[in-house]
């Protein structure tokens, strides 16, 4: 119990965000990215903030995630270059183990994204989204 509140205080002054940390996570780039309030943060997870990512309140954030925005051109003949584009993921979302996201999604709200999904585009408010690549399981309304 003590560990586990030294271990939030200890986040909340890295990164200036308040969550519920569940063991030890990363953020790269901390100025680019806003958690609200009421984020669970498990193990393991990997944030990379290059251009933005937005999380909303009372997001689920489970073992292992990878949120991914901005990555390497392959394609450039020109060198290594960086690109990418902004990630929100909106209000009671709640993110399976091994979730990989990559730049360019918008997560509605009340969605559940399975475990180990490869989430490849955006899907409307309370889907359930599963597979690799994503397809919409089914809609919680």
């Amino acid at each position: 119990r003590i560990r586990r509140k030294l271990r939030n205080t200890y986040y909340f002054f890295k990164y200036k965000v308040k969550v519920l940390a569940h063991g030890p996570f990363e953020i790269c780039y901390p100025q680019n990215v806003s958690i609200s309030a009421g984020c669970s943060i498990n193990h393991g997870v990997f944030i990379l903030g290059y251009i933005g990512i937005e999380i909303g309140c009372n997001v689920t954030l489970s073992a292992r995630c990878m949120v991914l925005d901005a990555g390497l051109d392959l394609t450039s003949k020109t060198g290594r270059r960086h690109i990418g584009s902004k990630i929100v993921i909106e209000d009671d979302v709640w993110i399976g183990k091994d979730v990989m996201i990559f730049g360019s999604k918008e997560i509605k709200k009340g969605s559940i994204i399975g475990a180990r999904c490869l989430l490849t585009k955006s899907f409307p408010e309370y889907s359930i989204i599963g597979g690799n690549p994503s397809k919409l399981i089914r809609s919680r309304k």
